[in-house]
């Protein structure tokens, strides 16, 4: 975030406003994505309610059918004449009259099997397994009777619906009929009403006035296909089936075979079962996506032509800003105005724009004025400090001095005099002469050195000084007088308030990116941020510490703002550091 933070604002301002409005019409082209997917969506579930609702009404029809059946057969149970002869066929297993028994109840079940037009067969199943049925006898065979006999049994005497043992056109209503007389509530035999449902469903779906494709119509007990025989992907089937919350209608759209379709799923509440119904959505999924297609191909072309035209127009006008710019940057390096460039009179003009050069052409008669005062005043200075220049001592004056009192120092035998006259003028040698900032490190060494000949002659024994160098130095070049100051200033804190011996220690060392110079002492410390209060006059600098604001200024300056002088204390012993890029290196 912060990156992209720097990088805007790096931009010019063209580029901002032009980059600001860009992400708003990209977000105006989101919004109208956005918007074209929910209105799909918003239209898949007005799709879906429309199928959902026509699909009710089928399984309102499935089930209306269905309870009549049932109803058919409550009232098998309750005929007097099954009643009758299903009794004597209990109670009297070997007598002769069974046979007139059986064909009473054959010419009963006329009554019932054309009350309802999906009735394919009615079966009535006795205790030994003789059958007596209306319609095709092997209808019953297409069931599991061991499974429907066991299942029956513990609903005593309440219908059961199940599937055939393979997927087909038909379904079987079975129950028990048992004894009523006398409420003795015994078996005496099996009900199985074989249901044409493949016909009860294709009927509901022409009766729905919307669906009409009975193959695309899937009944199913939990994993258990019931209809139609051969099912439309029965995989996905499952897996829908297995996905979906029990007692609950919801639709998904799929590609299958290439092709885009509608599923539908939900259940029957009579029975429990569950259903799938699959609706191509291929007319309407291309008819959709040519809609969406052509909405974002007009918005995307009406976006960039309006970027065309910002474009053009910022353009415009910002081609006066960049001209304001261009005299700005002339006028900072010296130079005159393109006045041939100049093919608009600002003067005249009364908006920001006119405004801002107006206001600059302004300030830069302003600053001519200023700046011609100031070139007469810089040429009377100069010749005033000619003038007192020319009465100062020359310094050649001062060595020729100090070598002839070094020349008497030797004549009388006073070594110790003539070294230290010696090391002063070089010292004087190096702080006058040369107009270099940069010079070898092995000058500004020896400087070092004529500063602690004449130190060692100071303080005697008690100064103890170690210098670790590089082995070769010859081209390392560093700021001019950046070492002596900071030995002087060790030497100022640790030996002129006390007697104690100090310790110097001047260490350089060469590092990956920089040479590291690093001057400690005893019997001193800094305090902390000692930089930051000298800066900020909360330490007024005094002696050595104009030269410590000095280097680290001079540093800052020559390498950047990253570099200068670090001060810390480090195992009772005052630290102070710089470095020197190798990049200067000469």
């Amino acid at each position: 975030m912060r990156r992209c933070a720097v990088w805007f604002n790096d931009l010019s301002l063209y580029k901002k406003i032009l980059t600001v409005f860009l992400v708003a019409l990209f977000a105006l082209f989101l919004t109208s994505l956005t918007s074209i997917q929910i209105l799909t969506h918003r239209y898949n579930e007005v799709l879906y309610q429309t199928n959902a609702d026509s699909l009710s009404h089928v399984t309102t029809y499935l089930e209306s059918e269905m309870q009549m059946i049932e109803n058919m057969t409550d009232n098998m149970i309750g005929d007097s004449v099954l009643q009758e002869n299903l009794s004597f066929l209990a109670e009297y297993p070997y007598s002769d009259r069974r046979s007139l028994a059986k064909r009473d109840i054959y010419q009963q079940l006329y009554s019932y099997i054309y009350q309802s037009r999906y009735v394919k067969s009615i079966n009535i199943v006795l205790d030994d397994d003789s059958n007596i049925c209306m319609g095709r006898s092997d209808d019953i065979f297409k069931f599991n009777r061991l499974e429907l006999d066991s299942a029956i049994d513990s609903l005593k005497g309440k219908a059961l619906w199940s599937a055939a043992i393979d997927p087909g056109e038909d379904t079987v209503c079975a129950r028990q009929i048992l004894k009523l007389k006398y409420l003795s509530l015994k078996k005496l035999a099996g009900l199985y009403v074989t249901v044409n449902m493949e016909k009860m469903i294709e009927d509901g779906l022409k009766s729905s006035g919307t669906l009409a494709d009975n193959s695309r119509f899937i009944l199913m007990n939990g994993d258990k296909r019931i209809y139609p025989e051969e099912a439309y992907h029965p995989n996905y089937c499952q897996t829908l089936i297995s996905k979906r919350e029990k007692s609950k209608n919801t639709y998904t759209i799929a590609s299958l075979d290439n092709k885009k379709e509608f599923i539908i799923t939900g259940y029957v509440p009579y029975t429990g079962w569950d259903y799938l119904y699959f609706r191509d959505y291929n007319p309407l999924f291309n008819n959709v996506r040519l809609i969406t297609m052509q909405i974002l191909f007009f918005t995307f072309f009406i976006i960039l032509v309006t970027a065309v035209l910002v474009n053009l127009i910022f353009r415009y006008i910002f081609r006066h800003l960049d001209y304001l710019i261009e005299k700005i940057q002339r006028f900072g390096n010296g130079e005159t105005p393109d006045y041939d460039r100049k093919t608009y009179h600002y003067e005249n003009r009364k908006d920001e724009i006119g405004q801002l050069h107006r206001s600059f052409d302004e300030m830069t008669h302003s600053v001519k004025v200023l700046r011609d005062e100031n070139y007469d005043k810089q040429i009377l200075l100069r010749d005033s400090t000619i003038k007192m220049l020319q009465q100062q001592i020359n310094p050649h004056f001062l060595y020729n001095t100090l070598d002839t009192i070094n020349w008497m120092a030797q004549k009388y035998g006073a070594d110790d005099i003539s070294m230290m006259v010696r090391s002063l003028g070089n010292l004087f040698r190096a702080s006058i002469a040369g107009q270099k900032d940069i010079i070898p490190l092995s000058d500004e060494l020896e400087v070092l050195n004529n500063y602690i000949r004449i130190q060692e002659m100071r303080f005697k024994d008690r100064l103890h000084f170690e210098l670790e160098i590089p082995e070769n130095i010859s081209h390392i070049f560093v700021p001019k007088l950046c070492i002596q100051p900071l030995v002087e200033n060790a030497l100022k804190h640790a030996m002129e308030d006390t007697d104690e011996m100090c310790s110097i220690y001047v260490t350089i060392r060469d590092m990956e990116h920089d040479y590291q110079i690093k001057v400690s002492n005893t019997g001193s410390s800094f305090d902390p941020d000692l930089m930051s209060k000298l800066e900020s006059r909360e330490i007024l600098p005094q002696g050595s510490g104009v030269g410590l604001v000095n280097i680290n200024s001079r540093l800052k300056l020559l390498y950047g703002n990253n570099y200068g002088l670090n001060f810390y204390n480090n195992n009772g012993m005052a630290v102070v550091t710089l470095s020197i890029p190798k990049e200067q290196e000469v």
